[in-house]
């Protein structure tokens, strides 16, 4: 992977959240850097003492890793295609349906 574009950080941020503890400790902490606090590689190498290298490893095989627990589990998927149902049938209804269901849409 090596290069990840905005759209793919994006979807890999969501994959982490959903899969994230699933991952060691040290990934879980080095894709912690990565994707919330938003560091570089070079800069989590320089706080955790490896090399850039190192860390270019650790999070593409934890990406790598996220997008296979999503290919078997698929709870993002199955997530989007609830939320687009939910806010189908918020837009098709009124009153106090419509207010449950945008309940329901902000909690997922």
């Amino acid at each position: 992977m090596s290069k990840i574009e905005l759209q793919d950080f994006v979807q890999f941020g969501r994959l982490f959240e959903v899969y994230g503890g699933l991952l060691s400790n040290d990934r879980q902490k080095i894709m912690t850097d990565y994707f919330q606090f938003n560091m570089t590689l070079a800069e989590i190498a320089k706080e955790r003492s490896i090399s850039r290298q190192a860390v270019l490893d650790a999070v593409d095989k934890s990406c790598q890793k996220l997008k296979e627990y999503e290919q078997i589990l698929g709870v993002c998927v199955k997530t989007e295609n609830l939320k687009q149902k939910l806010m189908k049938l918020q837009a098709e209804t009124s009153g106090e349906i419509k207010e449950k269901v945008e309940e329901i849409l902000k909690e997922i």
